[in-house]
This record gives structure tokens, C-alpha cells and sequence, in this order.
């Protein structure tokens, strides 16, 4: 996919959200997070702790955001991830329908910015996807995911998840798999890559503030690797 078709699939998104969204004004959201590591679908970014600051815009169903992971520590270049994204929600009686997009890019990599060659020779990597989350009833979400631009294996990555309310802690469980030969994902063939569990939990600081924190343990079976990790969200 090119700058071009980027950009059209981007504008085919505001468009849908100006047309479908419900009238309501602009919201933006900062937020950001620590985490003990940057486990990102069963693989280990910067085997470092993590800052991750973002900026969020939404409108109706629309949103548009930007997301960092930046390491404190590690051998080398310590390891630096901007993303830009975009998603439309449409809601159901039935669930909710998600089209998403997501711009990676790798400052680490030494990379220039506005470097948009295809072939694994530029510096964007761009991904599609769609998602559905059931009702109340049956919260069970689905997503898929697919590199259209500058992954010459068009890695495709799948993922089921089940949230679980228990008495203050939400558990989430989930599980994703590679769908093929991807260096992407470190894979040589389809495979489970990506699975486990969040527990997330309100700490209550003062009578009015109080923050998330997470612990998740993550398997990833293609690696034969675990993880274990913790963070905060502010």
C-alpha cells in the first residue's frame, strides 16, 4: 500500500465518522503508562521497563490517536516506538463492529520519518484491521490484523479475549496467534504466539485519586518464553 492509499483509507475513516458518528463535540484525552516490560503480541520490545505517553482525540465513534513506547534502559539503542492509529466503532445490538489502522514506526532504527519506501526498506510499517466485541451477554472480542505496507510477508495476527469481572479486579484472558511465516513476529510458520491473562485493579491513593494497575503473565509457545510483568497507568 502506498502514501497514497494510506492516506484514502485514513480519509475513508474521518469520512465514515462524520457521516455515522453521533453529534457530539470533540473530546482529547492525554494519558500515560509504566510498565515493567513492552510485551507487545508475546515478543519483548527493549527488554527494558517502559514509558508510554498518548494523545487521544475522539469524536462520536471516530478516534485518532498517537502512542510512544520508550525504553529507560538496555544494551545498545535503547528501544523507541511512535505509532499513529485510527479507529471507527459501529455499535450494535448485536456488538460492536471495529474498522481499525495503525502508522508503526521505530525511531530506534535509525530510520528517517517521512522515509515511506515499501519492501521492508522504509520506515512505516502499515497495518489494517477489523474487530468485534459481543454484548454484555457475551463480551468475547475478536480481532484481526494485517501489514499491508513495507512487510513483504503481509504478516496477519489474530486474537481472541474474554474479560471477567471479580469482585474488584478485572481479569482479561487472551490468545493470539501468527497466522503464517512472519519475521514481524519471529515466526516460520502459522502459530500460537501470544497468550494469557490481566488482572487490572483500581489502587485508591486519597479519597479522590486513585490510578490503574496491571499485572499480566504472558506465554508465547512458538518462543517457548514467559513473562511476567506490571504497570501503571496515569
Amino acid at each position: 500500500m502506498d502514501k497514497t492509499k494510506t492516506t484514502s483509507f485514513v480519509s475513508i475513516l474521518i469520512l465514515a465518522s462524520t457521516l455515522f458518528a453521533p453529534k457530539a463535540g470533540a473530546q482529547i484525552s492525554v494519558g500515560a503508562d509504566i510498565a515493567s516490560r513492552y510485551i507487545w503480541r508475546g515478543v519483548d520490545y527493549g527488554n527494558s521497563p517502559s514509558f508510554q505517553p498518548s494523545l487521544v482525540l475522539t469524536l462520536g465513534n471516530f478516534k485518532l490517536g498517537t502512542w510512544g513506547a520508550y525504553s529507560f534502559a538496555g544494551s545498545g539503542t535503547p528501544f523507541a516506538e511512535h505509532d499513529l492509529w485510527a479507529s471507527f466503532d459501529i455499535p450494535t445490538s448485536a456488538g460492536t463492529f471495529s474498522a481499525l489502522y495503525t502508522d508503526y514506526y521505530y525511531p530506534s532504527a535509525g530510520l528517517k520519518y517521512f522515509n515511506f519506501e515499501g519492501d521492508g526498506k522504509g520506515a512505516h510499517t502499515l497495518e489494517v484491521g477489523i474487530a468485534y466485541t459481543g454484548p454484555a451477554t457475551v463480551p468475547l472480542t475478536v480481532k484481526t490484523y494485517l501489514n499491508v505496507h513495507c512487510d513483504p510477508d503481509n504478516s496477519a495476527y489474530l486474537e481472541l479475549s474474554y474479560p471477567v469481572a471479580l469482585e474488584s479486579v478485572g481479569l482479561n484472558f487472551f490468545l493470539g496467534t501468527s497466522m503464517g511465516k512472519s519475521v514481524w513476529y519471529g515466526t516460520q510458520q502459522a502459530a500460537i504466539i501470544n497468550v494469557g491473562i490481566t488482572a487490572l485493579k483500581s489502587v485508591r491513593v486519597t479519597e479522590s485519586f486513585s490510578f490503574p494497575v496491571s499485572a499480566s503473565f504472558i506465554v508465547n509457545p512458538d518462543l517457548e518464553q514467559s513473562y511476567l510483568i506490571v504497570g501503571m497507568s496515569f
